[in-house]
């Protein structure tokens, strides 16, 4: 006998999957898109949020309580992107990718593009090709929504929130997209093709990784860019705080070397009454460290050089190496630093602004 509940289950079964078959079709989707304006539009700069969620960023703040890392970087990436009234902003949201039902895609991942403060289009995706060089699909994305200013001299600012960027390797950086190799290399790589020529360059990277603020990301980022904030060291989660790039409305004129400090400064006082363990944020001027970036080199290639380096570990400061030079790898850096309120370097007040990760001791 018919089972007329059975047949609709079976029903809604097979829309279902007639849906996500469908949609698999495609690795995007739009989910908003507003209608194109008659005149022309002008952005003064351009900021691009990529925030990599697709991994474990949880963490308790200082009452215990859980927190999602990423989700609090990516609320806060919107109310910079309503206020940026004179910018364009892209925020890239990267989700994991498992499948429904273990057989279709889904498009989890998110990009939200502001144009003067209003959200302008919205998309999920996915990344169709599970080995592509890194961030070859969010770039793909920006040159299809970035709007074409008729201002040539604007800005443009590229901020990165997720863990450790390693050195190499860095398979296995996402959990549900393993093949994509995350480093170095592929980092300064994927973030080049969201300039439009080579002639572009970023005024400001911000890494709000931790351990990145090295001297091999200083020579891979320094040839198309021209400030740096990241942190030497461990950031424990904590994000650098990117509210204060409403410089840029509040203070057209504000170098992308002020915006970096004062952000430093903001996330630095933010995080000294949260946190007892070791804080160090830098600002690199690139203008300036071009000047001694030979001797720079020859350091990194002279350390990755000695045998056993612990690249798993956290960070030391480079100082603590022998033939580092400390007086001359020190122009052109501002570093924000204070120690454990615990342990053995606890009355260590100082730090190059340069991270290294340790060898044995001997």
């Amino acid at each position: 006998m018919f089972n007329p509940s059975s047949g609709y289950k079976t029903l809604i079964w097979q829309v279902l999957i007639m849906g996500f078959l469908l949609s698999g079709c495609s690795s995007t989707a739009e989910l908003f898109k507003e209608p194109p304006k008659d005149e022309p539009v002008n952005t003064e700069y351009s900021v691009i949020f990529y925030i990599h969620a697709d991994a474990d960023y949880l963490y308790h703040d200082k009452e215990g309580i859980p927190v999602q890392g990423n989700s609090l970087v990516f609320d806060t990436a919107l109310k910079v992107a309503e206020e940026a009234k004179s910018g364009e902003v892209f925020v890239f949201y990267q989700q994991s990718e498992k499948k429904f039902l273990g057989l279709f895609p889904r498009k989890k991942s998110r990009l939200y593009h502001y144009t003067n403060g209003r959200l302008s289009t919205r998309v999920k995706y996915r990344h169709s090709d599970k080995s592509e060089d890194f961030l070859t699909t969010e770039a793909w994305l920006h040159k299809q929504y970035q709007t074409h200013s008729r201002n040539k001299a604007q800005q443009n600012h590229f901020l990165y929130f997720g863990h450790e960027i390693p050195e190499n390797n860095g398979k296995k950086y996402h959990r549900t997209l393993p093949e994509i190799a995350v480093n170095t290399t592929s980092f300064s790589a994927g973030i080049q093709k969201f300039l439009l020529t080579d002639e572009h360059r970023f005024d400001l990277v911000v890494l709000s990784t931790c351990n990145n603020g090295t001297p091999v990301m200083a020579e891979h980022l320094m040839s198309f860019s021209d400030v740096l904030l990241a942190s030497p060291q461990n950031l424990h989660l904590s994000h650098i705080d990117s509210r204060r790039l409403n410089l840029m409305e509040s203070s057209p004129k504000v170098s992308s070397i002020q915006v970096a400090e004062s952000m430093a400064e903001q996330t630095f006082r933010r995080l000294e009454t949260d946190i007892n363990t070791t804080i160090t944020l830098t600002v690199y001027d690139f203008e300036l460290i071009q000047d001694y970036k030979n001797e720079l080199q020859n350091f990194a290639r002279e350390y990755e050089s000695m045998k056993a380096i612990q690249y798993i570990s956290d960070n030391i400061d480079c100082s603590e190496v022998e033939f580092f030079d400390d007086e001359l790898f020190r122009r052109g850096i501002i570093t924000w630093y204070t120690p454990a309120k615990f342990g053995r370097k606890a009355h260590t007040y100082s730090h190059s602004g340069w991270g290294c990760k340790p060898v044995p001791a001997n």
